[in-house]
């Protein structure tokens, strides 16, 4: 097998297309490690994860006051952090494994759960008010000016 090596004329462009790679890769490298760390994935990880795996505690969705039920058990059972890591792990907590009865949430978690904007969750709730209940997604789907793709991607966590 003959192994060809490219020609003297080309090694000065080879050479600066692999110093141009590498340059690009270590600056891409070093952006992503200078990024700030996600607070509330952080807080999560430093109040919970200690004891429980993450995917066996995401892996159920629960509502605001569920999700504080279950932090107060943890606090009682003796789980170290500040009232704030604990806050914003419930935050956390609520935006990757939230569930919001879309019949009785308050904007704030309409807005968390479902990642719609405040605008949406004001729009919903103000419809929920004049209409009464939503019966069903479809239903949910007549409020009018609200974000539908954002709804829809969050429908596994909306109750009725």
């Amino acid at each position: 097998m003959k192994i060809s090596y490219p020609s003297p004329t080309s090694r000065p462009f080879a050479a600066v297309f692999l110093v141009g790679l590498f340059a690009v890769v270590g600056a891409v490298v070093a952006s992503s490690a200078q990024e700030p760390e996600d607070a509330p994935a952080a807080a999560f990880r430093r109040v919970c994860s200690n004891c429980h795996d993450s995917d066996r505690i995401l892996a159920t969705r629960r509502t605001r006051t569920q999700w504080e039920e279950i932090i107060e058990k943890m606090i009682d059972r003796g789980a170290e952090g500040t009232s704030e890591d604990f806050t914003t792990a419930e935050e956390y907590l609520l935006r990757v494994s939230g569930r919001v009865n879309i019949n009785r949430a308050q904007a704030k978690d309409v807005v968390s759960v479902l990642s719609v904007t405040q605008k949406d969750a004001d729009a919903i709730i103000e419809y929920r008010k004049t209409n009464g209940e939503f019966k069903d997604f479809d239903a949910l789907s007549k409020v009018p000016g609200i974000d539908l793709d954002k709804i829809n991607k969050g429908r596994e966590a909306i109750s009725f």
